[in-house]
């Protein structure tokens, strides 16, 4: 049950990500995504999923200051996949 919560928690945090990429979500609800991945990396710190995760919550929050790379696509894709695994 909160494998199926964390995997549709990603999921959201992947289209965030993407709308965060166009501009087309605000600051504020970026940031509880960027707080969600910080947390959920530092709770699960043993295992290497959680430091992606801590460095795509890094890289989300620098996206808010305007920064958008090839990166966004890899963590949209990586967040995506993380997200099917856990709801499959």
């Amino acid at each position: 049950m909160v494998i199926k919560l964390l995997g549709a928690a990603d999921l959201l945090t992947a289209v965030a990500v993407l709308l965060l990429h166009y501009d087309l979500l605000g600051w504020r609800i970026g940031f509880i995504f960027v707080a969600y991945l910080l947390i959920k990396g530092w709770l699960f710190r043993s295992d290497i999923n959680s430091v992606v995760d801590i460095i795509c919550g890094i890289y989300i929050f620098i996206m808010l200051f305007g920064l958008t790379t090839i990166a966004t696509w890899f963590i949209v894709i990586y967040l995506f996949q993380k997200a099917v695994f856990s709801l499959a």
